[in-house]
């Protein structure tokens, strides 16, 4: 075989170097290393995506086959060799193996290609992302004081700051969940900003030692890593709201002057002065109650009360008491007596600050349980007139629209959402809910997967990809979905995954087995009336189904109006008679006229 070979190879190489080839390769090479470097000094300079350079350098690797083989053909004329004479036998012979090297290059490029590290889903959404000029991440401020267990006061000093900064229309300021998510992680910050779209970065440290209280902080340009503007503040304690307020300033200002083509006229900073001892207790129970749990939530709600009464004319306090109130009425409903509470701490938040975001947010979420549209849609014009443009504005405006039934205008508030809090699992999975419940299966998956990168083994999420699967014909993926649900041990979820697998296998009396086991779980930690009047619907039971939803209409189920917006629901039971009659009712009534009113003042805007 290898002496098979030596002749071809022989006249190969010598082909080779009568058509120049060694040296079309040498030159090619440089060439191509010269455009490779050019472009990776002048693309950053001018701020281009990456995906140029990666395309650039792709272009010169297939580029070299290719300039090889113009080359072996080109030769003959260029240089007027004698290789036209050759016999034709060894010619095609010599031809082949030519044939044979390119293809080996080919394919191990092609290999190297597809096997090369690819940014997550989660990410590339982010980075592909039209990075706003006035954009800005706040990255938790570094503990300085010497004592760990203070660190709840410098990523509450943090929180505070990126929140004035939200408040400020003008500026695209990213979400608490994404920013904090490289809290402790050593990251490059071109690398943060590429994940979280933004210019600019605002990092720091707090020193807290007595009532005196040391601030730094310095904002950098992700482009190139200089400084943009730095200070430090050494003030008591007693002033830590104005220190705050003049930070924002101060970055607003330098953001004003560097990178935005017109200036944002910041308001005044108003003398505002607080107990101490009520600041460090209202950054202890923002603390604890930042991850929504139980325990957390009854912590916060203790030293919430204590704020107020430390800090009587605080409004962030009682929105912040309010909040707890909430979370603890859900987790605990023996604890009705909270929910009156907690609108009376709204009323005190709101009467001190008008303005006030968390205090809004909170009256909206508490106006749309209680089915409150005149309310919900007052709290919901005024946070758009304060901030639209701020995440927690955007993450309500996605819940109001759900519930006042415009699909269309929630799923882009989800998705604005998801842009402004990148690494923030509850906007993905309302982006996920908005697709599947608008018939727009393929998507609904894809933005599954985006979600299970940042929490892989997360039911409710792997819930919705099943059902999308099912609901889209991909059973073999809905298949391998419930074995990873199953793996998760969450028997609700894993239920409805099944079901939807045997509507979408025609197996249509296992559904409504399967069903019928289900809404035995009702009130035991499994589906709502509604979501069950929902399935009922699907395997066409219509009595059962108005039975489930009239037990939703008496227990009150804030879920209710959201059903007749479920395109999920086959379209035959809104004509039916029984659908005709329960609708009469008045919470409908009601929930109809607030959505004329919507939707006139959405058309009066147009």
């Amino acid at each position: 075989m290898a002496a098979m070979l030596k002749a071809p190879m022989d006249d190969l190489i010598k082909s080779l170097r009568a058509r120049r080839l060694d040296r079309i390769a040498v030159g090619y090479a440089v060439a191509g290393w010269i455009v490779v470097q050019a472009a990776s000094i002048a693309l950053p300079t001018f701020e281009a995506p990456a995906w140029i350079l990666r395309a650039i350098i792709i272009f010169v690797l297939l580029g070299f086959p290719i300039g090889l083989t113009l080359g072996w053909f080109a030769a003959p004329r260029l240089f007027d060799t004698d290789l036209h004479r050759r016999p034709l036998g060894r010619t095609h012979a010599t031809l082949a193996v030519f044939g044979v090297i390119i293809v080996v290059i080919v394919a191990n490029l092609a290999y190297l290609l597809s096997s090369a590290p690819r940014t997550s889903p989660a990410f590339s959404v982010a980075s592909a992302s039209l990075v706003a000029k006035n954009s800005i991440a706040v990255l938790p401020f570094v503990n300085m004081s010497g004592d760990p267990a203070k660190e709840y006061f410098s990523d509450g000093i943090s929180e505070e700051l990126l929140n004035d900064l939200a408040n400020i229309p003008e500026l695209v300021v990213a979400a608490r969940t994404s920013s904090f998510a490289f809290k402790g992680k050593n990251e490059n910050i071109k690398d943060i900003a590429r994940v979280l779209a933004v210019r600019s970065v605002l990092e720091g440290s707090v020193r807290e030692s007595g009532n005196h209280l040391r601030v730094t902080a310095q904002l950098i340009n992700a482009a190139d890593g200089y400084h943009l503007w730095s200070a430090m503040y050494d003030r008591n304690l007693t002033d830590v709201l104005v220190v705050q307020d003049q930070i924002a300033q101060a970055i607003t200002s330098s953001l004003t002057h560097r990178l935005l083509p017109r200036p944002i006229l910041s308001k005044p900073v108003a003398p505002r002065a607080i107990d101490p001892n009520a600041y460090r207790t209202y950054l202890q129970g923002k603390h604890e109650l930042g991850p929504r749990t139980q325990t957390g939530s009854e912590a916060a709600l203790v030293l919430f009360k204590k704020v107020t009464q430390l800090a009587p004319d605080f409004a962030e306090g009682f929105a912040a008491l309010a909040l707890a109130q909430l979370n603890v009425a859900e987790y605990r409903p023996e604890r009705n007596d909270l929910i009156p509470a907690a609108q009376d701490a709204l009323v005190r938040a709101l009467t001190l600050d008008p303005d006030n975001l968390s205090a809004l947010r909170s009256h909206l979420e508490l106006s749309l349980h209680k089915s409150d549209w005149p309310a919900a849609i007052d709290d919901a014009r005024r946070m758009k007139g304060i901030n639209p443009n701020s995440a927690q504005v955007l993450h309500e405006m996605f819940r109001f629209y759900l519930f006042l039934g415009f699909p269309d205008l929630a799923f882009a508030a989800a998705s604005g959402a998801v842009k402004l809090d990148p690494l923030s699992l509850v906007d993905r999975l309302n982006v996920t809910t908005s697709l599947l419940h608008n018939e727009r299966y393929q998507e609904a998956q894809a933005a599954a997967r985006t979600a299970l990168t940042l929490k892989s083994d997360q039911p409710l999420i792997l819930s919705l990809q099943c059902a999308a699967a099912a609901l889209g014909h991909d059973v073999s993926l809905a298949r391998s979905v419930e074995t990873r649900l199953v793996a998760s041990g969450d028997a609700s979820d894993i239920q409805f995954c099944r079901f939807r697998i045997a509507i979408a296998e025609g197996h249509g009396a296992d559904a409504r087995t399967i069903l019928d086991k289900f809404a035995q779980t009702f009130m035991r930690g499994g589906p709502s009336a509604t979501e069950l009047a929902e399935l009922y619907a699907i395997v066409g039971d219509n009595k059962k189904t108005v039975e489930w939803l009239q037990r939703a209409y008496d227990a009150k189920e804030f879920w209710l109006v959201l059903f007749v917006n479920w395109k999920t629901v086959p379209p035959a039971f809104f004509e039916s008679a029984e659908w005709k009659a329960f609708y009469r009712q008045p919470l409908f009534d009601q929930w109809r006229r607030a959505h004329d009113l919507v939707a006139a003042d959405i058309a009066a805007r147009k």
